[in-house]
């Protein structure tokens, strides 16, 4: 697995939608021109809390009755960046990278509210419309088909961190063009969680101002249609702008504050210029993540600080949350888009509130936009648990340049750790996996081996999860930090959430539990392990229903691909949860029984970083294909096997539709292994899959191919043997 290209990403379309309007660049003109999107809440009873404005998105076209307000907020926006672009929805080649928090917790709250916990657990349709991939499914469904899409969630830099999956998707060639961006819309459980933890200001917010006192919450979305220059070109797209260099990381500070010295994110933003090949004097604008908190403020002041030093007088910057407030999952996205329209119109937005700056060597834009050439521009995105990110755009105009190499070699798979009915690591995978089927209990109790201090918040998902990942590292003879993580989840923390909505309905906004309300975002557990296991490379959550371990391998490939991390945790948990257990016959096929839980991690690293710790891995990652809208046999992970009779096919869910559907296929004629016997259905299920594959591959099976369907999407894992020194 290589990148097939290092040419320029070029903006050929943009969308949003957010409390300044429909329409990005309407809304741009009234971001200008210093209008203000923060009104009383409408949207739910606020009386309750000491804060009642919001930047709520208000005369919306009329929404279809299946929709959730999160899915239109985003088909709206991606629907105006795909016009812009004049790219044909049902294009082939088109990808999907969506980021988001929140999808559809407004609808499941307001069935909460109108029939009460207990009598809408049987109403599974609605209850399960909160997971992060459920406004992926929507747009796959009313613009699709994508060739590839993925969800993730880094907390509030999630849209900026499907823009750089976006980037990959695009230099692998694993898509001609991808819609990138971010929704979310406004919900009790973040208004009231948010307002427990004392962040939200009762005025207007004021980023970076002395008289700060914390945020006002929005929604919106925001979408960026990216394609390779020479696609741009052949198709005589206008380019909006360039899209040059990005950088994720974790802080693995703490799990709401962030690190004061801001030295993690000044790192990021040096790291950014860097991938674009530009030096600190060609940046002019900074497109600030400014909140409007006391401490997040001040760590992204003295993060601009450190990186601009003399020169931060001369760099503008400015955080558009005061007019359009903080969008939490769509604010990276939605950012990147003003970012992208400021160096196309040449001009800088104001930072309204902005009267007394806490640090005046930075050069803040005032209650007016500044007119100015800019050439390169920064859009930072700071989220809960230190889950960072940077993007770098250039001015249509900016010339050609020769740009940093990318690392080269091969993906391998190093270690692996599972748990299932016991946590088993390495050769001891394999005894699980292979040996009689029996009935799969539900796992040991993770917290006996964690540190009960730093695990006490951590619910059993994430107790699995840590406890899978920490005995990866240690068999990859791996440090944690400057590896990445991604963590795949099918629904998140359904009961744990739903304990949480229902105390607010029974006792009003008020009774949110401060303490409780971090670990409910969908990235919390892939925050937590960052912060468990020091992890300062880039930390994401991923959901792709029950393709989100796949989704994570693929995911945490392109991390070490683009070079954001030389070594990558990929892993993917789903612990016994009672909502999601009783409503689960209503989405499980009959071959999925029984239920049980379980998942592990995976170390994916390039050969070079294995090799430099003497470390012989596993197994060869050869290819991580998705196929959409029915399977593709002849193309599947790069041809047949080199010999028949030595391959081995690996199938884990959707096993007959995979075998109904291959046909002809030389792959029908290999040995086959099924996970489902051994480990019954959850939807993590893949990773064991992907893991048996790579620890046969050491015992000795040159070629390997483990497939995974759901629905009309494949995953195709294609393993191979270490080549001897």
């Amino acid at each position: 697995m290589r990148l097939a290209s290092s040419q320029r990403i070029a903006i050929t379309g943009l969308g949003m939608v957010s409390a300044l309007g429909v329409g990005a660049r309407p809304g741009f003109a009234r971001l200008c021109a210093g209008e203000s999107g923060l009104r009383p809440l409408t949207l739910f009873d606020s009386s309750a809390l000491q804060g009642h404005l919001a930047a709520e998105v208000r005369d919306l076209p009329s929404m279809p009755a299946d929709f959730d307000r999160t899915d239109f907020l985003a088909w709206l926006a991606a629907r105006e960046a795909l016009s812009e672009a004049k790219w044909a929805p049902s294009a082939p080649g088109l990808g999907l990278a969506l980021g988001g928090t929140t999808a559809g917790m407004f609808e499941t709250e307001n069935e909460l509210e109108g029939a009460g916990a207990s009598a809408a657990l049987g109403r599974a349709r609605r209850l399960l419309t909160h997971p992060l991939s459920s406004v992926e499914r929507r747009l796959s469904a009313t613009l699709g088909p994508f060739a590839c899409a993925v969800s993730v969630c880094s907390a509030c830099s999630s849209g900026a961190a499907a823009i750089v999956l976006g980037a990959h998707w695009l230099a692998s060639g694993k898509a001609q063009a991808v819609l990138a961006g971010g929704a979310d819309g406004l919900c009790r459980m973040t208004f009231a969680g948010f307002s427990a933890l004392g962040l939200v200001d009762p005025e207007p917010c004021r980023p970076f101002d002395v008289r700060r006192r914390g945020l006002t919450l929005g929604e919106g979305a925001g979408f960026l249609l990216l394609e390779l220059e020479s696609s741009a070109r052949e198709r005589a797209a206008p380019v909006l702008g360039w899209l040059s260099g990005w950088a994720l990381g974790a802080e693995a500070h703490h799990v709401t504050q962030p690190e004061a010295s801001g030295t993690r994110a000044a790192r990021l933003m040096l790291e950014a210029i860097e991938r674009a090949g530009l030096g600190i004097d060609d940046i002019d604008y900074v497109n600030a993540h400014g909140t409007g908190t006391p401490a997040n403020d001040a760590m992204e002041a003295a993060a601009l600080s450190r990186v601009f030093g003399v020169r931060g007088d001369g760099v503008r910057i400015s955080s558009s949350k005061a007019q359009l407030g903080h969008t939490l999952g769509a604010a990276g996205a939605i950012e990147a888009v003003i970012t992208s329209l400021s160096l196309e119109a040449g001009a800088a937005p104001p930072s309204l509130g902005l009267e007394q700056p806490e640090v005046s060597a930075l050069r803040y834009v005032g209650s007016r936009a500044e007119a100015c050439p800019l050439r390169a521009a920064l859009s930072n995105s700071f989220g809960f648990g230190g889950l960072d990110a940077v993007l770098l755009f250039e001015a249509p105009s900016a010339a050609r340049r020769r740009l940093p190499a990318a690392r080269q070699g091969s993906l391998v798979v190093s270690s692996a750790a599972l748990v299932g009915p016991r946590l088993a690591v390495g050769r001891a995978c394999l005894d699980e996996l292979t040996g009689v089927p029996t009935a799969p209990p539900l796992a040991p109790d993770p917290f006996e081996s964690l540190d009960a201090g730093r695990s006490r918040r951590f619910d059993r998902a994430t107790g699995l999860a840590t406890q899978a990942a920490e005995a990866a590292l240690v068999a990859a003879r791996l440090p944690a930090a400057e590896v990445g993580l991604v963590l795949g989840s099918a629904y998140g923390a359904v009961e744990r959430s739903l304990r949480f909505l229902d105390r607010l309905i029974q006792r009003g906004l008020r009774a949110a539990l401060p303490a409780e309300f971090p670990h409910l975002v969908a990235s919390a557990a892939a925050g937590n392990l960052s912060l468990y296991l020091g992890v300062t490379g880039p930390a994401l959550a991923v959901s792709a229903s029950g393709l989100s371990a796949e989704a994570s391998l693929a995911t945490a490939a392109a991390l070490v691909e683009l070079g954001l991390c030389g070594s990558a945790l990929a892993g993917a948990i789903e612990a016994h949860d009672s909502v999601v257990q009783s409503l689960a016959p209503a989405f499980l096929s009959a071959e999925a029984a029984p239920r049980s839980e379980g998942g592990g991690f995976i170390v994916v690293e390039r050969d070079a970083v294995a090799a430099a710790r003497g470390l012989r891995p596993l197994a060869r990652i050869v290819a991580v294909e998705e196929h959409r809208s029915g399977l593709r046999p002849q193309s599947l992970a790069l041809g047949p096997p080199l010999d028949e009779s030595r391959a081995l096919l690996v199938l884990a869910q959707g096993a007959d539709a995979i075998l109904a559907r291959l046909g002809a296929s030389p792959w029908t004629r290999v040995r086959r292994q099924r996970v489902l016997e051994h480990r019954g259905y959850f939807e993590a299920v893949g990773l064991h899959a992907i893991a048996l594959g790579a620890l046969l591959v050491a015992e000795g099976v040159p070629d390997l191919l483990v497939l995974t369907a759901e629905a009309d999407v494949l995953f195709a894992v294609r393993l191979s043997a270490i080549e001897s020194p």
